[in-house]
């Protein structure tokens, strides 16, 4: 029992656990709600439109395309690994966030320019593609800020400790020459490697 007690605490730094840092936290819930709350939100808001058109009095109304439907349906696929991301397995699933939010923010900005420079029609748009031109003006900022500080987070070294399930302080004690803790994961681990390598030679 105290061996295996002792082999548990050798796994984990002696104790320590690979905690999930806060910025960490963050960029999961900004990913999870722009990228995978939002579209949910957007189909029902246009299924909305479309079935209150007539009551509204709003002029044409408002069509649910085939990409707005596939669009809210990505939207779950990202909740789903954004709930990956938050266990921490697999390990290679922060990989796969950072894949899953830079299509759509590539996708969402061209969308955006679209609607911001193209005129109102006052007879088949109105205030439906009013509506919808002001819905994605507002969410212009988080796809600029949102994709850069996940991208840049994920590949820091707190996050690649925590998907490792190795404490940070022990990359510190297994590469004590590194640079920075920053560095690329290739550098950290040729570090490492370095550092055993001389060990094993003295």
């Amino acid at each position: 029992m105290t061996h295996a007690a002792n082999h548990t605490q050798a796994d984990t730094g002696q104790g320590e656990l690979a905690r999930r840092p806060l910025g960490l936290t963050i960029a999961i819930t900004a990913i999870a709600a722009l990228y995978g709350a939002l579209p949910l939100l957007e189909v029902y808001f246009l299924h909305r439109l479309s079935v209150t058109a007539d009551e509204a009095y709003l002029m044409g109304g408002v069509e649910i395309s085939s990409w707005t439907w596939l669009e809210g349906l990505f939207g779950g696929v990202v909740l789903i690994i954004c709930l990956l991301a938050w266990w921490g397995r697999p390990p290679w699933i922060r990989f796969v966030l950072i894949a899953a939010i830079l299509l759509p923010t590539a996708l969402n900005l061209v969308r955006i320019a679209e609607a911001l420079t193209s005129p109102v029609d006052p007879i088949f748009g109105g205030q439906t593609q009013e509506a919808i031109r002001d819905f994605l003006t507002c969410q212009l900022p988080g796809f600029v800020v949102v994709p850069l500080y996940a991208t840049w987070y994920l590949n820091r070294a707190p996050a690649r400790a925590f998907y490792r399930r190795v404490p940070l302080s022990r990359l510190a004690r297994q590469a004590p020459d590194s640079a920075s803790p920053d560095q690329p994961d290739g550098e950290a681990d040729n570090s490492a490697s370095h550092a055993a390598k001389t060990l094993t030679d003295h």
